[in-house]
């Protein structure tokens, strides 16, 4: 569960930064209006004219937008936000992972 929550923060993410070469082109999720992490993250996050403008940038997105969607972000912390929950489900998931071969007597393979 907990490495598949990280997945999708991943996915999340890389929807924001990956390009064709990785298999993500960036921005799919959004100019499909997806609601993902950073972005719901940077609406939680963002009050008064930051909210609105964000909130005018997802309506309104086109690739010639692309440059005040990440500056929003970034305002809101959203990104580093995604990355260190990233970071706490991979910790989860490998103590799971080392807890469950204690009890059987084995060391995991991570």
């Amino acid at each position: 569960m907990e490495f598949g929550r990280a997945f999708q923060m991943v996915d999340d993410l890389l929807d924001l930064t990956g390009d064709p070469s990785m298999g993500k082109p960036r921005g799919t999720d959004v100019h499909d209006g997806k609601m993902t992490l950073p972005i719901i993250h940077a609406l939680t996050i963002l009050h008064g004219a930051e909210r609105e403008h964000l909130s005018d940038v997802l309506q309104n997105f086109s690739d010639e937008r692309w440059e005040e969607l990440i500056e929003l972000l970034d305002s809101a912390g959203s990104m580093g936000y995604v990355r260190q929950l990233i970071d706490n489900h991979l910790q989860r998931a490998k103590d799971a992972l080392e807890g469950s071969a204690r009890e059987r007597g084995t060391r995991p393979a991570v």
